[in-house]
């Protein structure tokens, strides 16, 4: 199920936008729980005093006291995953919270003619994030997200999946051996045998790159000028899922 909230001072405005959430949610057999908040305290009263954690969080960047972005950047301090979509009447504002990931902005002037296609991406990349896929470990089938996964590595003629929790050794013997579609999901051969999932990339430098996990790899000269097209498409669609 996903924790969702939505901090908006306008009471009608906040009811029809839960309205369509959760009928959109509905739709496509997604549970979510949504939590209504009319400034940005009662967010922050619940996350850090109450410990709440939420998936995604629609804030009014226009509120009395702390505004949406004020209020972002402080959940942000304790949970870079959760998906922001900010809603406001002053375009200019959106830029101010560029350095927040936001995944994406819903005019008010043009709120039912935005939300709605910006609910169908949002769903798309829950589904991405939500959707596990057969790897055969040994003796075993388990089942992984892609998401979930830092890279791929060849070691002895054998995949190595690495998460951030658990290093499988895979039955596959080479990464053409995998059935999925892994280069239109984010991610990248960056040196033969070491495929790195772009999610988790957290620095880029020359020919060099830090993931999550904190390993580094270096990216083989003839694939360098790929990878940084296909890093930065991945960094300006980022927001659209």
């Amino acid at each position: 199920m996903f924790k969702i909230g939505i901090c908006e001072d306008n009471k009608d405005f906040l009811s029809e936008l839960r309205l369509i959430i959760e009928k959109k949610f509905i739709q496509h057999n997604i549970n979510c729980e949504i939590d209504c908040f009319y400034s940005g305290e009662e967010v922050l009263d619940n996350i850090f005093n109450l410990r709440k954690t939420y998936d995604i969080i629609f804030f009014d960047i226009e509120l009395q006291g702390l505004n949406g972005i004020e209020t972002a950047r402080k959940v942000r301090e304790v949970d870079k995953n959760t998906i922001f979509i900010f809603i406001t009447y002053l375009n200019e504002k959106v830029y101010e919270a560029l350095d927040l990931t936001i995944f994406h902005f819903i005019r008010k002037s043009h709120f039912h003619k935005e939300v709605n296609s910006v609910l169908d991406s949002l769903i798309k990349k829950l589904e991405y994030l939500t959707k596990k896929y057969f790897f055969p470990i040994g003796d075993n089938d388990i089942y992984l997200k892609l998401y979930d996964i830092i890279y791929f590595e060849v070691v002895d003629r054998t995949v190595i999946i690495h998460t951030l929790d658990i290093t499988y050794t895979s039955n596959y013997r080479s990464l053409k051996d995998i059935p999925y579609d892994l280069t239109g999901k984010h991610f990248f051969e960056i040196y033969r045998g070491i495929m790195i999932n772009l999610n988790h990339v957290e620095d880029f430098i020359n020919d060099k790159v830090i993931l999550s996990n904190g390993d580094t790899f270096y990216i083989a000269r003839r694939r360098i000028n790929n990878f940084k097209k296909e890093f930065y498409r991945y960094i300006s669609t980022k927001r659209e899922g």
